[in-house]
């Protein structure tokens, strides 16, 4: 009988913690805008320094926080929004994370709360889109920019290819894994864009633990020809980032499954 009444008493104070406030939690919902730009991948959105939601293109979710102050932003491998601090008292905060170009995203408040620095945010995403108009109005921005080196090299292979191919990206290397992944992706995102069909990269690493290859990473031409035939590709991509400091090279090679020569190369300073 005396434990149930301890449990009661602390049901009871509890509930009027909660009523008080104490234990309140405000709910924030962040929308990834769906957008053709780095489309494959996905962003990690962080509340407080800690990550709490991973979103793929055009996914929406929810984080449940203490009402109070805190920060927020999100992730995209090696780039970062500029964080947003914000004050959630009640009711629920919405933010929207949306890209204006290959290097730059935002992340801004939709709704709700009220956020110290949505100024600034909202003239980022203006000037980021400014950019956007002038790099898309020439095809290969001739400039030392990643997103102007992987046009301009995606550029020179897909001229010496038959139009609507289907390709596969094999491997991109580089000394930093997650360069190696955004370059891949974005190389997809440009050839698709041109008509051309892409082998889902997943696709490909399922046939490399079935045939026992490596599992990721550069393999020799034989075998990287072998992974695109039996995904069904008509031409392999493989690629690699060189270099160190402020000088570096992306090269791409394209290969025949057919035949396993060599199509066309090219080769890219940034």
């Amino acid at each position: 009988m005396r434990l149930k009444t301890v449990c009661f008493v602390l049901s009871a104070m509890v509930f009027l913690l909660a009523a008080a406030g104490v234990f309140a939690e405000v709910e924030i919902v962040v929308q990834r805008a769906d957008s053709k730009i780095n489309a494959g991948f996905r962003e990690r959105i962080y509340v407080d320094g800690k990550s709490q939601l991973t979103l793929a293109n055009g996914e929406s979710g929810t984080i449940r926080v203490p009402d109070g102050d805190h920060t927020i932003y999100a992730e995209l491998y090696t780039l970062k929004t500029a964080p947003l601090s914000f004050s959630a008292r009640s009711g629920t905060v919405r933010f929207t994370v949306t890209p204006h170009s290959l290097r730059n995203f935002v992340i801004e408040s939709t709704g709700g709360g009220t956020v110290a620095d949505a100024a600034p945010a909202r003239a980022a995403a203006s000037n980021a889109a400014s950019r956007l108009d002038t790099a898309t109005a020439a095809p290969a921005p001739a400039d030392g920019s990643v997103e102007g080196t992987l046009l301009r090299a995606g550029n020179t292979i897909m001229e010496k290819l038959t139009p609507r191919s289907r390709l596969a990206i094999v491997y991109v290397t580089a000394q930093d894994a997650e360069i190696s992944e955004f370059i891949a992706g974005e190389l997809e995102f440009i050839m698709v864009s041109k008509g051309f069909t892409l082998i889902d990269r997943s696709e490909l690493d399922r046939i490399r633990k079935e045939q026992s290859f490596q599992s990721s990473g550069e393999v020799d031409d034989s075998q990287a020809v072998s992974i695109g035939k039996i995904a069904g590709a008509d031409v392999i991509i493989t690629g690699a980032v060189t270099g160190t400091g402020s000088l570096r090279r992306l090269r791409l090679r394209a290969l025949s499954t057919q035949t396993g020569q060599v199509l066309t190369v090219a080769s890219e300073r940034y």
